[in-house]
């Protein structure tokens, strides 16, 4: 226990040497936003504070060029430990979810343990993870074996509550396009068959099935594609859906109705329609209770305060994929008000506000804590393995 509470205290300090070096980077990743796959500058900056301090940088990697995988082993082998950075914008909202913030933070947890791993059995990585926003970036990389030596992975995102554990749903953006016939809108409409008609009726559909549908279930639309000109009848017309349902089984039951609205709609106007997945598949997320409690007594620890936004919903995360194949946790950390909502211009300027400088600590903090805690009883990560053989 001596040794434990020693270690415990070195990595502290150790977080509290690099605080001001975790906020210029912060800031610097905010002040220099790069959507998803084009996360330059983010990546570098990170990989240099990690090849400073120790860890032997491999990038890029899993295919994708802003992607990177840093690591450090201890003694002998052990729990193998991925803190997941996220870096990239929403193109010109900036850092409007606070990836800038995502980054640093578990850059910035493996840094700090860095010093005490000629100590411990194990290894901890920083695994760069582009392109959350757009591409599900850790579905490529799980696809191309980054993370087949990961044993557990964990991260914080930034948000107006501060809640322990994520939960998400699954999710899938299907896109339909219908195909009518071309004619003059005024002189001859008779001669068409219009494809916005078709897609419109589409959306009247989608949205009477929400009457029925379950409150964890999702179909937003919007319309990629309408036509040409207000006098040309539309002969094609494309529309996207992000279907979402609470979990996998769910989300093949909304999309079989989604796809019942677009078979029903081309019937009754006589276009064809046609559809596609685009993008991948997100899974929901599955908290590992195990870590979740982990997590909260280190938090609650150094001073961590709890506090739930109860008008917070459910979106997706790529992580929810991971989570299906080992032990992850997801938690949220408060930097704004309880009205300020991620993704607006609002939130952008809270994610490197004071308030988010001073949570960048206390994160980081949180996470080293965690690992330290498993690279010292590997006997919790069986505990966790087993938790999530179960579900």
């Amino acid at each position: 226990m001596e040794k434990k509470t020693e270690l415990r205290e070195r990595l502290l300090a150790n977080m509290d040497s690099l605080a001001k070096e975790e906020v210029e980077t912060s800031h610097f990743i905010h002040s220099n936003p790069e959507p998803g796959c084009e996360e330059f500058k983010a990546a570098a900056r990170l990989t240099d504070d990690l090849a400073k301090h120790g860890f032997i940088i491999e990038k890029p990697v899993g295919g994708m060029e802003t992607a990177f995988k840093a690591h450090v082993s201890g003694k002998t082998p052990g729990p193998r430990i991925a803190f997941l950075a996220e870096y990239d914008s929403l193109g010109l909202l900036g850092h409007a979810c606070g990836h800038n913030f995502i980054g640093t933070v578990s850059t910035f947890a493996g840094i700090a343990l860095q010093p005490l791993m000629g100590e411990l059995n194990g290894a901890v990585m920083v695994i760069g993870t582009p392109a959350e926003e757009t591409w599900g970036g850790k579905i490529i990389l799980l696809e191309n074996g980054v993370f087949k030596d990961v044993d557990t992975a964990m991260m914080i995102h930034p948000s107006n509550e501060t809640r322990m554990q994520a939960h998400s749903l699954a999710a899938q953006v299907v896109e339909f396009t219908f195909h009518g016939k071309p004619a003059h809108a005024a002189a001859m409409p008779w001669q068409g068959i219009n494809a916005l008609d078709a897609l419109i009726q589409m959306f009247i559909s989608v949205d009477q099935m929400r009457k029925q549908q379950r409150p964890t279930v999702r179909t937003p639309g919007v319309i990629k594609y309408g036509g040409e000109r207000a006098n040309v009848v539309p002969e094609r017309a494309v529309g996207q859906f992000s279907c979402r349902g609470e979990d996998y089984e769910e989300l093949l039951e909304v999309i079989r109705r989604v796809n019942n609205c677009a078979d029903g709609a081309a019937l009754a106007t006589g276009t064809k329609v046609e559809s596609k997945f685009v993008g991948p598949l997100y899974k929901d997320m599955i908290p590992n209770q195990t870590l979740v409690k982990l997590y909260e007594k280190n938090f609650l620890s150094i001073g961590g305060v709890i506090e739930e936004n109860p008008h917070k919903g459910q979106g997706s995360l790529d992580m929810g994929n991971l989570s299906h194949e080992f032990p992850c946790i997801h938690p949220y950390i408060r930097i704004a008000p309880d009205d300020v909502s991620i993704h607006t211009a609002e939130f952008r300027d809270c994610a490197a506000c004071p308030m988010a400088d001073e949570r960048l600590l206390l994160g980081a903090k949180t996470l080293a804590l965690t690992a330290l805690d498993i690279l010292l009883e590997p006997a919790l990560l069986e505990e966790m393995r087993k938790e999530l053989k179960k579900k």
